[in-house]
């Protein structure tokens, strides 16, 4: 059986969450707060980036994706590890340019080494949770190639929701223009977005005050949650504890012990989400 090997990209946020894997590695995307670069939680924290945030309201942060340099020097360290293969799993390609660097450093690496590049069409801890399937499949003893099949099935088969406390990023990274920013802002539309089957963040619902958008939101996870019979729950949050506990009291309140992943937003997503944000999705495990 090889060796197999998983490097993800560190907007996954497995960082946050308690894991035993030797064989996981992390690729660090890089956050940009006025002229200072730091390399994701291994130079600036979750709780660090967005503390910044609120105490600098004026603050535009921005991110960069890792260099094919970069990933070459863990490619390399790996082959000498004895990998004979490596998964590696990004952040959606609607998202980000990581993936192609990914694909790119795939056929570019000059080693032994059978490199499978994964989209997994996700973000967040959504991301982070098919690493870590790939990752018990491993441990199972599943080759890469069944691993990467099951992966690829596995990322369409979810729905992902969140909402955006704060337009102010969404506009001043070109993600929303100033116009609608304003309009947003002036009636406090907390907008629910939805992170649909292709990777791409799609507007769902425009909804005044926070408290409503995240009831509407709760209602939305629960109507796709009554068709079907196995899931896995991911919930986010970027500095939103009070938003995240009611999304999660209202899916236990129908499904108390049910299964799930919690993890804050990492600071590269944070760049445009900003403080407040809260997000759910699921993964439909039936057979």
């Amino acid at each position: 059986m090889n060796k197999i090997a998983v490097i993800s990209t560190s907007t996954a946020s497995l960082d946050y969450v308690k894991t035993n894997y030797d064989n996981l590695r992390i690729l660090r995307m890089k956050i940009i707060l006025n002229d200072e670069t730091f390399n994701d939680f291994v130079e600036i924290t979750a709780s660090d980036f967005y503390k910044r945030l609120d105490e600098d309201k004026s603050l535009v942060p921005s991110s960069s994706m890792p260099s094919i340099g970069e990933l070459f020097i863990m490619l390399e360290e790996l082959e000498k590890e004895g990998y004979e293969d490596v998964i590696i799993t990004t952040i959606s390609s609607q998202l980000s340019g990581t993936y192609n660097v990914c694909l790119m450093a795939k056929n570019q690496y000059e080693g032994d080494m059978n490199i499978h590049v994964i989209d997994t069409r996700n973000a967040a801890i959504t991301e982070g949770f098919l690493s870590l399937e790939a990752l018990r499949l491993i441990k199972e003893g599943l080759s890469a190639e069944k691993i990467v099949k099951y992966i690829e099935n596995l990322r369409t088969k979810r729905k992902q929701y969140f909402m955006v406390d704060n337009l102010r990023l969404f506009v001043a990274n070109g993600r929303l223009s100033g116009a609608s920013g304003f309009m947003g802002s002036m009636f406090k539309i907390k907008p629910i977005l939805e992170v649909n089957e292709a990777g791409k963040i799609v507007s769902l619902e425009k909804i005044r005050t926070q408290k409503k958008s995240l009831s509407r939101m709760a209602d939305i996870i629960l109507e796709d949650l009554e068709k079907v019979d196995t899931f896995m729950m991911t919930y986010i949050s970027s500095e939103n504890l009070d938003g995240l506990s009611y999304i999660k009291a209202r899916v236990e309140e129908v499904y108390p012990k049910h299964k799930f992943i919690e993890a804050p937003i990492t600071p590269v997503i944070g760049c445009h989400t900003g403080v407040g944000t809260v997000g759910v999705a699921f993964f439909d495990l039936s057979k």
